[in-house]
């Protein structure tokens, strides 16, 4: 029972929505707000219009009961002028229902309007009418002079019943409008929550698909080893875990690729060498003499041999940087200098081309893996002499600020247009410029340059060199000569 709860505990905790459905739970959140403002205001509203009909409803009774008053008095007072002249009993009838009929109305008036200023009013006006008709049928006198109190009160009470109406209904709008103004006030406090919690949803998907755009550049620079986690809605984590398998599958595409190429150039070197034996042989006539149009012959394939050489050592140290796992060591950048030199002293000597070193960089060794340093400055010098017209030079310049190395390559060749920038680091890739180059290359060396440089964790950036050309600069972090000892925090 226990482990029947927790299972189920355990599913309700590594549940995640779609994005459906935090879409929608975001919607509610940020409408509950604004739904509840509503509401509240919709209950306000309808109880102030419950209390705007009362008053329109007892403003109507009032002045409607008032206005039958008045009516009342006018008959009476005609009536009484007319029965002192023709002393009829039904006119004496007529009088008397008039004075039962008014005192009723006060009675009337009292009962709708049951409030402290209305109360003295209507009874002020009772006691008016009270004294007018002892006076006149009590007492008996005939004084027309006696209707004047009542008629001058009644047109008192008039001008006081109308400014009541009017203050009641200029309140009642007043707080209408006060109303309106918090509903409003209300709705603008709540359009930043509503914004943030809107933009709070669109932020957290934004992360997620940034993770998703980080981990798909780390697969396109080959960082197969790293762990796939994407969390958020089940289409991400479904997608993730679609990127986990694509990562495997690639790995092992890799894994057969290189395992391929290591299988390829081993096995090429081996007749290879049988060949370069077999055309010394040849060339050097000790199965034989050989004419001028053999030895032509022969130099064109001791000439391929040699590119075929050339291209099957590249595919080596290619493969070799894709699975190095270089360490540091200290290099002299003298020593490196030199034999640098010697490697392309040949080629300097064949094509009248030179190399020119600016190094600043400190007489005490740098803490870095040397033979990729040395295998990047080969690469780009020989890229560098391969694509300059004889006679010219390549700079190279060494500089060393705070923990970064920089080093820059820059030759007088043809430069690279910059529609090929983005694909000249490519494997095997052969830009329009290596087709007029007499000694192809394999379409590795940059390749090797850059994963050379990633696999030392710098940054590598080809520019435009004046007047032209193009230059190499790469920025590698290094531990300075003088933080050796320390280490690197």
């Amino acid at each position: 029972m226990v482990a029947s709860f927790a299972k189920k505990y355990s599913a309700l905790l590594s549940w995640r929505p779609n994005l459906i459905g935090q879409f929608l739970f975001s919607t509610l959140l940020s409408l509950l707000p604004l739904s509840l403002v509503v509401i509240v205001f919709l209950n306000a509203l309808n109880k102030q219009l419950a209390v705007t009909q009362q008053i329109v409803s007892e403003n109507y009774q009032i002045t409607k009961s008032f206005n039958n008053l008045k009516q009342d008095l006018n008959s009476l007072e005609r009536a009484t002028r007319q029965n002192w002249v023709l002393k009829s009993e039904s006119l004496d009838e007529l009088i008397v229902d008039k004075w039962q009929s008014s005192l009723q109305s006060i009675d009337e008036l009292t009962f709708i309007s049951p409030t402290g200023e209305y109360i003295k009013q209507w009874q002020q006006l009772a006691q008016v009418l009270q004294l007018a008709h002892t006076q006149l049928v009590t007492e008996g006198q005939q004084d027309a002079q006696l209707f004047i109190p009542v008629s001058e009160f009644i047109a008192r009470q008039t001008v006081w019943l109308r400014d009541q109406n009017e203050l009641q209904i200029t309140k009642n709008q007043q707080q209408l409008k006060a109303l309106q103004s918090s509903f409003i006030n209300w709705l603008i406090a709540l359009i930043p929550l509503t914004l943030l919690v809107g933009g709070g949803f669109l932020w957290r998907i934004s992360g997620r698909l940034k993770g998703l755009t980080s981990v798909i550049d780390k697969l396109g620079q080959g960082h197969w080893q790293q762990k796939i986690a994407v969390q958020g809605s089940a289409e991400l984590v479904e997608l993730g875990n679609k990127l986990q398998w694509v990562q495997e599958q690639l790995h092992q595409l890799e894994q057969q690729k290189d395992t391929f190429l290591r299988h390829v150039t081993h096995e090429l070197k081996t007749p290879l060498a049988s060949m370069v034996e077999g055309t010394d042989l040849l060339a050097d006539e000790i199965v034989g003499p050989i004419n001028k149009e053999q030895q032509a012959v022969l130099a064109l394939i001791t000439q391929s041999m040699v590119r075929l050489r050339a291209m099957i050592d590249s595919l080596l140290s290619y493969n070799a940087i894709r699975s190095s796992k270089e360490d540091l060591s200290e290099l002299e950048f003298s020593q490196l200098i030199t034999k640098i030199n010697s490697h392309f002293e040949h080629r300097l000597v064949a094509r009248k081309q030179s190399l020119y070193w600016h190094c600043e960089l400190p007489d005490q060794p740098l803490e870095i893996a040397a033979e990729l340093v040395e295998m990047i400055l080969i690469q780009l010098i020989s890229n560098g002499l391969k694509f300059s017209p004889a006679g010219q030079a390549v700079n190279i310049a060494l500089s060393l600020a705070g923990r970064t190395l920089t080093m820059s390559v820059s030759d007088q060749g043809t430069g690279i247009k910059e529609q090929e920038k983005s694909h000249i680091f490519s494997a095997f890739y052969q830009g329009k410029n290596a087709k007029d180059v007499t000694a192809q290359g394999s379409g590795l060396g940059l390749t090797i340059v850059k994963e050379s440089v990633e696999q030392l964790m710098g940054t590598l950036h080809v520019e435009h060199n004046e007047p032209q050309g193009c230059r190499f600069i790469i920025q590698i972090p290094v531990i300075p000569p003088t933080n050796k000892n320390q280490g690197v925090n």
